[in-house]
């Protein structure tokens, strides 16, 4: 067959092309109109997104509850979206208590957090209907807000215990000269006896060991030893332990000595024990001349107290190794998030649910048992507040907060600490009223939201866990009852903002040559805190109470 003559190919390429440019036009012209319909729904999305993020803020901040959503939660979520200016053209009318995936909107309350599906929005598709078998689609957004806690350096690691966690307290090492408390045995003991035995102690020695001490024998000094049938090691707990050692008397009441080996289990339980003497008839020498054995660091003290009621957490860290976790704690507050024990009762024993012990590793968010360590660790206190640990600079080398100092400035303590001067945060400069500082331990009156938010970022802030019996000997393990908010300082109880007293020149703390040897702390009221602050990125989970950032989470 010959060619086709060259005027009839020329029509035929013609018409082709004709074709070819219809079908492009029409493509052209859907997909334009589907960019248009696209902006649309760009721009629909841009007000349900903005709606469903105030909505869900305002929502949780009604959250009362940690699991589940009350009345006012769905309510005020409900009222955000459906008030005049929020509506969305074609939104479907707003249903909350459906199930997720409706498309009148969901919402959803756990873990103090509040999950808002919007009601979605229709978008009627145009010309674009030409590029699909639909005429419209629905466009929905989502957000979730939660309450949490302010972050900053958090929650140091020290426990308090209940009785001595409000006003002024002392965290204290009691081996420094400047605050050496003679401890005073209690009144009773238990054993006791009616009548007082016919021996008499007198002194021991040595009166202290080492922790970690394997063997021990002390010299006891008494008189009527002849009488002697054992010595008594009774601790200085809450619920005392208590081990007797039989002895063999001396011959002659001459004798003022005897020696006896200190029980293993007595070396193996850091903390103070009480050695009397019980005599052939069962009856025990007096409780008040009953003699102190320390075993390891010196306890803490409450103020005007000689029992135990502070001490430091064993607590690890996923940075740093084990001799550096506690000054780590110290410098950016203990890693793990802590939590109040849900059926606290007596000492913790392992760590089945609800319990998790402190000691786990590595660190477990709820951590709510604290793995106790009687004492005020110096060298790690000096590091972790001053001296700093690798490149990270201890908690307290740190400029004042501007405008928060004695001098109104950033500058630091007039006073050093290892040849460093400290931060200088006044408490004082943080109340917002005429309240006084003992008007924080309160937290009512003047004192309740007396405090700036501001406050959060001074590394003389932290928060503390109480446990409610005295952890004193050994290494035992109690549960959290409660977090304590305080402040580094020795300002006086009756300061206030436009009065704030005589102030020493490190404010808070002792020291001597070999560094820190007491902290001087106000312990208050978390109803003195404001009730709300500013989301700054570092915040911990809320823990049922005290201050309450609202944060977008997703």
């Amino acid at each position: 067959m010959g060619r086709a003559p060259i005027a009839e190919r020329d029509r035929g390429e013609r018409g082709a092309t004709a074709i070819l440019v219809a079908l492009l036009a029409v493509v052209l012209l859907g997909a334009g109109a589907f960019a248009v319909d696209l902006g649309q729904a760009y721009a629909k999305k841009s007000l349900l997104q903005k709606d469903v993020d105030v909505a869900v803020m305002a929502a949780a901040a009604e959250l009362t509850q940690e699991d589940g959503c009350n009345p006012a939660v769905v309510s005020t979520a409900t009222d955000y979206l459906t008030r005049a200016g929020n509506a969305v053209p074609g939104q479907y009318a707003i249903d909350l208590d459906g199930t997720p995936g409706d498309a009148d909107g969901y919402i959803s309350c756990s873990d103090w957090t509040v999950h808002l599906w919007a009601p979605r929005s229709k978008v009627e598709l145009g010309l674009g209907s030409v590029l699909t078998d639909e005429d419209s689609f629905d466009v929905a957004s989502y957000a979730a807000a939660a309450v949490r806690s302010p972050g900053g350096t958090g929650t140091l690691p020290f426990y308090g215990v209940q009785g001595c966690d409000t006003g002024a307290q002392t965290i204290r090492d009691d081996s420094g000269s400047s605050t050496t408390t003679t401890a005073t045995p209690p009144s009773t003991f238990n054993p006791t006896s009616a009548t007082t035995g016919k021996a008499t102690i007198s002194a021991i020695t040595p009166t202290s060991t080492p922790e970690d001490t394997l063997s021990l024998t002390i010299t006891v000094t008494g008189n009527q030893l002849t009488n002697l049938k054992g010595v008594g090691f009774t601790s200085a707990a809450g619920s005392p332990e208590h081990y007797v050692v039989t002895v063999t008397p001396p011959t002659s009441n001459s004798t003022k000595t005897i020696t006896v080996l200190v029980p293993s289990q007595v070396l193996d339980a850091v903390g103070t024990w009480w050695v009397r003497l019980e005599d052939t008839s069962g009856n025990w020498s007096s409780a008040a001349s009953a003699q102190a054995l320390q075993v390891g660091e010196d306890r803490l003290y409450c103020d005007d107290s000689n029992e135990g009621n502070f001490g430091t957490i064993d607590i690890p860290r996923t940075d740093g190794n084990a001799s550096t976790w506690l000054p780590l704690n110290m410098i950016y507050g203990v890693q793990p998030t802590l939590a109040i024990h849900p059926a606290p009762n007596g000492e913790c024993g392992g760590d089945p649910s609800p319990t998790v012990e402190s000691t786990k590793a590595p660190p477990v968010d709820g951590t709510n048992c604290l793995a106790s360590e009687p004492g005020l660790k110096i060298d790690a206190t000096n590091s972790g507040m001053v001296t700093g640990v690798g490149s990270a600079k201890g908690r307290l080398d740190a400029d004042s907060t501007a405008d928060y100092s004695r001098n109104g400035s950033s500058s630091r303590t007039p006073g050093t600490v290892k040849d460093t001067n400290l931060n200088d945060d006044l408490l004082t400069c943080f109340i917002t009223n005429g309240a006084s500082i003992n008007d924080l331990v309160s937290g009512t009156g003047t004192g309740a939201h007396a405090l700036s938010a501001d406050i959060f970022a001074s590394p003389r802030f932290f928060w503390i866990p109480i446990v409610e019996s005295d952890p004193s000997n050994g290494k035992k393990s109690w549960p959290i009852i409660a977090f304590r908010p305080g402040f580094l300082t020795d300002q006086s109880l009756s300061a206030t903002n436009a009065a704030p007293g005589t102030i020493s020149p490190l404010d808070g703390i002792d020291a001597d040559s070999s560094g820190i040897r007491a902290l001087h702390v106000v312990l208050f009221s978390e109803d003195a805190l404001p009730e709300t602050a500013a989301a700054t990125g570092d915040e911990i989970d809320y823990r049922g109470s005290g201050t309450r950032v609202i944060a977008l989470v997703g």
